[in-house]
């Protein structure tokens, strides 16, 4: 009886072999992988496709923003950017996001109100006379007046810019640009909510992932920005030196590794002639090597934000639009349980 026991055990573990492999072999063109049943869990080097499901909601959210560069420069470019196309193989991007417009600060306005510039808002925010941003100003030449994501999320939103001098500086000086940071430039909040979450960057880069949403903003030469006295090629590598410091420092943080952490990486604009650009998403559940086709731009990426933190009511701006993606939804990033 024992010997017939150990033959029958032996069987079903055979079968049951040959069934897991016939299921993975039997997996549609382009349908999802099957998941693993336990996650592993990620490395720095490793940071997706760890088998683990997506929250329903994330603790924590992390948009870094990179500029003036359209996906061609990036994606494939392991001459300039060997660290940010290691992340594109570890992890998912989409060649098929537009940016809004060739002004830098219409983009960053897009992305955290659902506008491209707002002149007059009702009481709630809501938009009521648009003005599309057409120049790099300051916050007195365009004070924007609608509801931004981080009027919607109070104290869970914190925008992080580096060579910042002072909470909420409203002036440009030295490293720190004025019109990469949005959070300022919105006059229901102004005086306020951005005195104390506009901050410089931390000691600590992992403490950028404190707040539920952190938009993370690199100074003028590690954003990739025209610095004079270089070529394309040396502000790309300048950018690309900067990610490989900072971002092993959060994937390798307790608030990745909790798996309750997504990160997302995009650039305001590509050029005058090609508006795609780069947008990466970091996550335990994300696919390893994933390219996504769906067309985005950036309301879609403030959609999936809003969703992904649990404050899509109301979606803003036009975010809210029928016919607007959000890279939530995405089969391949896999951000959405």
């Amino acid at each position: 009886m024992k010997v017939k026991s150990l033959a029958l055990t032996s069987a079903l573990a055979l079968a049951s072999s040959a069934l897991a492999v016939a299921g993975g072999a039997g997996t549609a063109a382009g349908a999802n992988p099957p998941r693993a049943a336990a996650a592993v869990a990620p490395t720095v080097s490793a940071p997706c496709g760890t088998g683990a499901t997506a929250p329903t909601t994330y603790t924590h959210v992390a948009l870094i923003m990179f500029e003036n560069k359209p996906l061609k420069k990036i994606v494939g470019n392991t001459t300039d950017a060997p660290y940010l196309n290691s992340l594109i193989k570890a992890c998912s991007y989409s060649k098929n996001d537009l940016s809004l417009s060739t002004t830098s600060l219409t983009n960053y306005i897009a992305l955290t109100s659902g506008y491209k510039g707002c002149r007059t808002a009702d009481s709630n925010g809501v938009c009521t006379s648009e003005l599309e941003i057409t120049s790099n100003k300051d916050t007195t030449v365009w004070p924007q007046a609608s509801k931004s994501i981080f009027e919607l999320m109070g104290n869970d939103a914190v925008e992080w810019g580096e060579s910042m001098t002072t909470n909420c500086q409203l002036k440009s000086s030295g490293d720190f640009v004025i019109n990469h940071t949005p959070f300022q430039y919105y006059t229901r909040t102004q005086a306020t909510l951005c005195k104390a979450n506009a901050r410089p960057f931390p000691a600590n880069a992992a403490d950028t992932l404190s707040a539920k949403f952190n938009l993370i903003i690199p100074n003028k030469p590690h954003i990739m920005h025209l610095v004079p006295n270089t070529t394309v090629s040396q502000r790309i590598q300048n950018g690309d030196n900067w990610a490989k410091t900072f971002i092993p420092q959060l994937l390798s943080s307790a608030a990745y590794q909790s798996g309750n952490t997504a990160i997302i990486i995009t650039w305001d604009e590509g050029n005058g002639s090609n508006f795609y650009v780069p947008l990466i998403v970091i996550t335990p559940s994300t696919q390893a090597g994933g390219v996504s086709s769906v067309a985005y731009n950036h309301y879609s990426v403030l959609k999936g934000v809003q969703q992904m933190v649990g404050s899509a009511s109301p979606l803003l701006g036009h975010a809210g639009d029928a016919g607007v993606g959000s890279i939530r939804d995405d089969a391949v990033f896999r951000i959405k349980p």
